[in-house]
């Protein structure tokens, strides 16, 4: 995962817990500063994504990249298109998990999300942290 993003998990006391008996893959909560995960697998780069989208404004429900989830949803491949496809919050999620596995794949496939991710990235400062630590 990109740098930035797991500063910015670190400073903020975010934790990373494995609960085999949870019923779901993983589950990202601002609330608790928690990312809960039913076994470590790449999973976890779907639930740090959801940490970005927050990070970064809650960039993943603006309207810009609404535009960008529309125009670029129906490009999506693979077993659990369905779930990643439903909203536009699930849809950046998992394109972070594309971002940093397969970059060169997302970018040719769905550039405007490969973009839109790189800027959400960007906006993970020293400054951005800062901000968010007084809400905790």
């Amino acid at each position: 995962m990109d740098n930035r993003v797991l500063n910015a998990f670190t400073k903020l006391g975010f934790t990373v817990k494995v609960d085999s008996n949870v019923s779901y893959s993983g589950h990202f909560d601002a609330r608790t500063r928690t990312i809960t995960m039913k076994q470590m697998d790449d999973t976890i780069y779907h639930e740090l994504g959801h940490f970005l989208a927050f990070m970064a404004g809650n960039m993943d429900t603006g309207s810009k990249f609404a535009s960008v989830y529309s125009s670029e949803k129906g490009k999506v491949t693979g077993y659990n298109k369905a779930y990643v496809t439903q909203n536009a919050s699930e849809y950046f999620a998992e394109s972070v998990k594309d971002y940093m596995l397969n970059p060169g794949s997302l970018k040719a496939q769905r550039p405007n999300t490969y973009k839109a991710i790189g800027k959400a990235l960007s906006m993970v400062t020293e400054q951005q942290i800062e901000l968010y630590k007084g809400f905790y």
